[in-house]
């Protein structure tokens, strides 16, 4: 796009005064200031289409480096007072003497003095002085600050007693290696042994009662084999 139709896009608006940078701001300055102006006048929060618009147009010229150094150059000759054709006055002609043409020169005075000095041509120039723009950009502090993240999800108050087992599920009821080692006491005291043995371990971890039949079997148990050791030693 040529800069000249960006300046009539922009109406010959300055476009780091409308983005509110200076004229040395760099690419990521340029960006931020444009997302916070685009911010207010954004039309999906009721700002003005036409300024945006024109926030949008120069920020695309900013953007580019030949278009932003066309229309600097565009700024420069608005910003530049017309030259008007200026014409040095003509030398006043002396007003004639009118006597001069009856009297004459006076006898016997000399003739008129011919200025023979020359002025030597003036070949000196100066250079012109460095041009200064006009327009100093106000001081960009940018007041935006992103307001603290806050997570939208929110975890559900941990309760335990949504995964505390009831009594029932806890205790489990009455252990089975319990019973069946009472049961076998007079049959086989050491598979009676080693059911009651198992018992004791598995209900700690399952909570189920009968702690009293098992020790009442293991008690049995060695009732049983001290009783039979006895018989046969009186025997023998």
């Amino acid at each position: 796009m040529s800069s000249s139709r960006d300046f009539r896009d922009l109406g010959g608006a300055d476009p780091w005064r409308l983005l509110g940078v200076r004229r040395d701001a760099g690419a990521e300055e340029i960006k931020r200031s444009y997302r916070r102006l685009s911010r207010n006048h954004h039309t999906d929060v009721g700002g003005d289409a036409d300024q945006q618009a024109r926030l949008n147009r120069a920020y695309e010229i900013l953007s580019d480096p030949n278009r932003r150094a066309g229309y600097a150059l565009l700024l420069q000759r608005k910003s530049e007072p017309p030259t008007a054709d200026r014409r040095e006055p003509e030398p006043e002609e002396e007003a004639p003497d009118p006597f001069q043409w009856s009297s004459g020169p006076a006898p016997g005075s000399p003739p008129p003095r011919q200025n023979t000095y020359a002025a030597p041509p003036h070949d000196e120039t100066y250079p012109a002085p460095p041009y200064r723009d006009p327009y100093t950009a106000p001081r960009h502090d940018d007041p935006y600050k992103a307001p603290p993240y806050r997570d939208p999800y929110t975890a559900p108050r941990y309760d335990d007693r949504r995964y505390e087992q009831p009594a029932s599920a806890r205790t489990g009821g009455l252990s089975g290696h319990a019973v069946a080692a009472l049961l076998t006491v007079v049959i086989c005291q050491p598979v009676s042994i080693v059911l009651a043995i198992k018992a004791l371990r598995t209900m700690r971890r399952s909570g189920k009662r009968g702690k009293t039949i098992a020790w009442l079997a293991l008690f049995l148990d060695l009732a049983v084999i001290a009783f039979t050791v006895y018989d046969r030693i009186l025997t023998s």
